[in-house]
């Protein structure tokens, strides 16, 4: 939660997903953030991000390989369900607002899609730390696009990932100003080669508990939190000294 839904006594709006998938050592990684506008956005970013999860899951379970169309499919149902729900709840649509950033990486390729802004970052083999997209700011200044939006789907962007992901990080828009150097439209390299160190040290598979709490507190930091004061989400894979 950022220092500002502390200071207005506001939920924390970001939600997110990671599985590794078991059968077939597939990734599927999802996160979203509740616009600051929207009264129940956390119940939309908790929704959207619930859907996509299980759909993109079903969709390899199935033995789909047409990645970027299960997360466009994925994309689509979590909407739906938004719109099910503000109808189920009388609430205008966009009371539920939020962005949405899905990734599927199966052992070779894969697929990212993301509805408005927070930053996919990637590495191959030993390349430098690349953006997937650059986040979405919409028509106009501090606005972005969000699933509920009339044109989500068409705003939509969905990319084929290269063959040999070795890493990957999602983020939501509260740690764009670490994760992303802007003047020169790149990843932030050092922020990423930081916060990847103890993940490629680690030896065992699957979450790491131990790191996972030591990020939450790094998130909650007084570095952190002087460079902002929204909702901060990050996740972290690597594929790193494994197997093929």
């Amino acid at each position: 939660m950022g220092s500002a839904h502390e200071k207005i006594q506001t939920p924390c709006q970001d939600r997110f997903a990671c599985v590794a998938m078991a059968e077939d050592a597939t990734l599927v990684a999802v996160v979203a953030d509740g616009a600051g506008s929207a009264t129940h956005a956390h119940i939309g970013a908790e929704l959207a991000v619930a859907s996509v999860s299980a759909i993109a899951q079903l969709g390899v379970r199935a033995g789909r390989r047409d990645y970027e169309q299960i997360l466009r499919d994925s994309a689509a149902l979590a909407r739906m369900k938004l719109v099910d729900t503000a109808h189920e709840r009388k609430l205008a649509l966009r009371e539920l607002a939020c962005t949405l950033l899905a990734v599927i990486v199966p052992p070779v390729g894969g697929a990212a899609l993301q509805i408005g802004d927070g930053v996919i970052v990637l590495r191959e083999l030993r390349d430098p730390w690349r953006w997937v997209f650059w986040p979405q700011k919409g028509e106009y200044a501090n606005a972005t696009y969000f699933l509920t939006d009339e044109s989500a789907l068409a705003e939509a962007r969905v990319a084929v990932l290269p063959n040999e992901v070795q890493d990957i990080a999602l983020t939501s828009d509260g740690l764009e100003a670490l994760a992303l150097h802007y003047a020169s439209r790149t990843a932030h390299e050092p922020f990423f080669r930081t916060a990847f160190a103890a993940v490629h040290a680690a030896k065992q598979d699957g979450e790491l508990a131990a790191l996972s709490a030591s990020l939450s507190d790094f998130l909650r930091s007084p570095v952190v939190r002087a460079r902002t004061d929204d909702d901060a989400s990050l996740i972290l894979a690597t594929r790193r000294g494994r197997a093929p």
